[in-house]
């Protein structure tokens, strides 16, 4: 089998949930709404870069830089409107730290 026959889909959701625990580790409820965007960016910008690589197929190119930087920019839109349900006024977490 070579790389440019895996799911990257799949890869990318398998490796995304393996790393979660260790990039938000002591990160829980009560942490500041900063501190959660501050992991989501680092979360992003790991799951970036493995996306482009994933996405290279069998080899990787001197194009490697730009597709980091595409995958790490789609990365980061999606968790920042993803967690800004969570994070923004009226999020979730907001209206836990009210009660």
């Amino acid at each position: 089998m070579k790389m440019s026959e895996l799911d990257v889909a799949e890869l990318i959701s398998v490796i995304s949930t393996a790393i979660a625990p260790t990039l938000f580790k002591g990160v829980d409820e009560k942490a500041a709404p900063h501190v959660w965007r501050e992991r989501v960016r680092l979360n992003a910008q790991v799951m970036g870069r493995i996306a482009a690589v994933l996405h290279c197929g069998d080899e990787v190119g001197p194009d490697i830089h730009e597709l980091i930087e595409l995958c790490t920019r789609h990365m980061q839109t999606g968790y920042e409107q993803s967690f800004s349900e969570v994070l923004g006024p009226g999020g979730s977490l907001s209206k836990i730290h009210k009660l």
